[in-house]
């Protein structure tokens, strides 16, 4: 009997380990196993794209005297050589915007970098302020030049006694300095040694005085009296002129102009001279009963030509010494 129950007993367990798993199961069943790796990296490739640099503003990497306002190019920035011939080649040049008139010869320019600065005429000279077509020469200069963009020209000075510049002006393929002669507005004037295009400005006058244009449509001629009045002595070095009355009836001096010819500095005149009598008029301040033009400085040059030139309030020569 107790054999036959080991029998049994072995059996159940020989029929147990055969149902037992194996070490390694087949995996079974759609779910699919999840495994960990690492991510290899690698460093990026540096790619050659250019990167947009900023504009320099620097101001500084071109040192100017004036910022220019006309075409870089050579052929496109000296064409004013075509329209004024009379140029010298070579010649300095900048650019700048007109702001302002002051009467026919004179402006008012702002250049690039805000400066501003005044600017005369080479070679000519408008009517002034009370003086007979001071109105149409100022008119027929803004018309010219106002608000617009210029191209000054130096000849050989670079301003006047008055720290004005001394240019040459181009505008719209117009020489402004000639134009203004050619209508009739404004004479022609020679200022040594800024005297480049004398020749043409004085051609222009002549050719403005035969049409009977501008200033030259009336040609005034000294009244009576006015015309018994003139230059008797000047004194360069110490600085006065004398003028005298050689009529018989007083004369007012209201709008008259003494010129230092050479340098153009003006001195006008007012007051009555009378019949016969003689007026000192001094270049700076006055001594005894002269009369004074207020210049701080000497206005006469002493070692080259420079008439004394008397003009009576209608602008007309009556004198010169």
């Amino acid at each position: 009997m107790n054999n036959l129950y080991q029998f049994v007993l072995i059996t159940m367990l020989l029929v147990a380990c055969s149902k037992a798993p194996t070490d390694s199961p087949r995996q079974t069943g759609s779910i699919a196993t999840e495994i960990s790796l690492p991510i290899k990296t690698s460093a990026p490739i540096p790619i050659n794209t250019p990167i947009q640099q900023p504009t320099s503003t620097n101001p500084q990497t071109q040192a100017v005297t004036f910022a220019p306002t006309i075409p870089s190019t050579p052929t496109e920035a000296t064409y004013f050589y075509r329209i004024a011939d009379c140029l010298k080649e070579g010649a300095s040049f900048h650019g700048g915007f007109v702001t302002e008139i002051i009467d026919g010869d004179t402006i008012i320019i702002q250049i690039e970098n805000g400066d501003i600065f005044r600017v005369r005429y080479i070679g000519i000279d408008a009517p002034e302020r009370d003086q007979p077509n001071f109105s149409e020469a100022y008119n027929t200069n803004a018309n010219l030049v106002m608000q617009k963009s210029v191209i000054l020209i130096k000849d050989e000075s670079d301003t006047d006694p008055y720290d004005r510049l001394l240019r040459y002006v181009i505008v719209d393929n117009i020489f402004v300095n000639l134009e203004l002669v050619r209508m009739g507005y404004a004479k022609a004037v020679t200022f040594p040694p800024d005297t480049a295009c004398a020749e043409q400005f004085t051609a222009a006058e002549q050719g403005a005085l035969a049409s009977r244009t501008g200033l030259w449509e009336a040609t005034q001629t000294p009244d009576p009296l006015s015309s018994q009045v003139t230059i008797v002595s000047v004194d360069k070095k110490v600085e006065y002129v004398d003028i005298q009355n050689m009529g018989s009836a007083d004369v007012d001096l209201a709008g008259w102009n003494l010129v230092s010819e050479r340098g153009h500095q003006e001195c006008y005149l007012s007051g009555i001279l009378q019949a016969g009598e003689m007026l000192r008029i001094w270049s700076g301040s006055a001594q005894g009963d002269g009369f004074s033009c207020g210049y701080s400085k000497p206005i006469w040059n002493n070692s080259e030509p420079d008439a004394a030139v008397l003009y009576n309030a209608l602008g007309v020569e009556l004198s010169r010494k």
